[in-house]
């Protein structure tokens, strides 16, 4: 919440209530997930304000996009530099802390010179401990 103050944010009851809901929840949620959550606790609580209120957060650099694929974009509350485990039974996103990776592209099957690369993901797929 200090951060929402720090980026501009206004401390609205609506931003609490996400807020709370994301520091109970250490998963990757999707903003449908969240609304189904806070329209428990708060019925007047609309899905678009919701949505909107989920990108301001990742446009002020407090949340970011897990995009798996899929029609629902995720958000990660985890803001350190790290990567993802996906079980491939039940779904559960694992945050994954790699100490080096070293991306070393071929240049004559992928033609990348004319990009900057921002944020390089990696996605481990496989399955989890409880499902395997």
């Amino acid at each position: 919440m200090e951060k929402s103050k720090e980026k501009g944010l206004k401390l609205t009851p609506q931003r609490m209530v996400l807020f709370h809901i994301l520091s109970e929840d250490d998963r990757h949620m999707t903003a449908d997930e969240i609304y189904q959550k806070a329209r428990a606790e708060h019925p007047m609580l609309s899905p678009a304000t919701v949505y909107r209120n989920m990108e301001q957060l990742v446009e002020a650099g407090l949340l970011s996009h897990l995009d798996l694929g899929g029609p629902s974009t995720r958000y990660d509350t985890n803001l350190d530099d790290h990567h993802h485990f996906v079980c491939e039974k039940c779904g559960k996103v694992t945050d994954v802390y790699i100490k080096d990776i070293r991306y070393e592209l071929d240049p004559e099957k992928s033609d990348l010179s004319a990009v900057r690369i921002d944020s390089p993901q990696l996605y481990l797929h496989g399955v989890c401990a409880e499902c395997g």
